[in-house]
Formats: C-alpha cells, sequence, structure tokens
C-alpha cells in the first residue's frame, strides 16, 4: 500500500474511530469495520434495467387486504426485523375498486373477498419474487400459503389477468 492510500486509510479509521467512541455501548473498531465491510458487501450489486435481484422467500404476517392484487404485510426479514410493506401481486391484474365503473367495482369485491379468504387461512404467508415496481415504492412479489400461489389461484378463480405492463384492458363490456 503505498503512503497515500495508508494516510487516506488511517484518516478514515480515525473518523471511524471518532465517530463510533461517541456512540454507546462502544464497539472494537475491528468489529465496526467488519460490520461495514459486511453490510457493503450483502447489498445487491446493480443490475440492468429489466434484470433487477429478485428476494425472498421471506415468512410474513397479512395485515391487510386491500383489494385482490394487493396485500399489506408484516415480513420478517431477520429475526426481530419486521418490515411493513404493500405488496402487488407480480404478474397479475385484479379489478380495481375506486374509480371504476360499477360492475368493475363488483368484480373488485368479488376479488378482494377471494384474497381475503385464501389469506385468512393461514397464520404465515411466504412472500418471494420481491422487487421494486416502476412507482416510487411500489412493491411487487408472491404471496404463496402452503405451497399454493396466490396470484396463480385467482387466475384459476377468473377474478384476475396475467399483466405483465402496459395498458390494462376494461373490466366490463
Amino acid at each position: 500500500m503505498g503512503g497515500t492510500e495508508q494516510r487516506s486509510l488511517r484518516g478514515w479509521i480515525g473518523t471511524v474511530s471518532r465517530t463510533v467512541s461517541g456512540c454507546a455501548p462502544k464497539a472494537p473498531l475491528p468489529i465496526v469495520i467488519a460490520a461495514l465491510l459486511l453490510v457493503h458487501a450483502a447489498q445487491p450489486a446493480r443490475a440492468a434495467p429489466g434484470k433487477e435481484p429478485l428476494y425472498g422467500p421471506y415468512p410474513a404476517t397479512v395485515l391487510r387486504v386491500i383489494d385482490g392484487d394487493t396485500v399489506e404485510l408484516g415480513v420478517a426479514l431477520w429475526p426481530g426485523l419486521v418490515q411493513r410493506i404493500r405488496l402487488r401481486l407480480d404478474g397479475v391484474n385484479t379489478p380495481e375498486k375506486r374509480g371504476a365503473p360499477l360492475c368493475e367495482k363488483i368484480e373488485a369485491a368479488k376479488a378482494t373477498k377471494f384474497t381475503r379468504s385464501f389469506l385468512n387461512r393461514a397464520t404465515v404467508v411466504w412472500v418471494s419474487g420481491v422487487r421494486l415496481g416502476k412507482y416510487a415504492g411500489r412493491v411487487l412479489g408472491k404471496i404463496a400459503v402452503n405451497g399454493k400461489d396466490l396470484g396463480q389461484a385467482l387466475l384459476a378463480a377468473g377474478l384476475a389477468r396475467p399483466y405483465h405492463g402496459g395498458k390494462r384492458r376494461a373490466w366490463c363490456g
């Protein structure tokens, strides 16, 4: 390591040391550095558009069913770490409850009831294939109960359509 690199590393370690010394509880510097390196190594690599990394499976509890294809969940990411998210089912679309014609709202109520019934049978659901959607904060993924995929069950029941982006077809008429 050259002189400049050593001074730079010493400066960075000194900064970390001063920062750590102001924190409680105090951690030995090698542990702090190891933790920072592990956190950095655990970050997913940037993927090309359309090639985002998929996360999961994670156990989750259902907090509420928003509509046929969107569920609010408490996802257990790590022991003692539960993330509250709204997950939209990836690959399917159900009728909309809001701002839609009455016939679509009726179909939306059926899809929502189906989703609620499907999820009420389980104390733990499994979330997989999780990725960010195209809208800020939207999370897409799959939900399974006892190995059965909710999206596939909605499609089989005729309450959803396959959806992979683009313009959605009208549900009525």
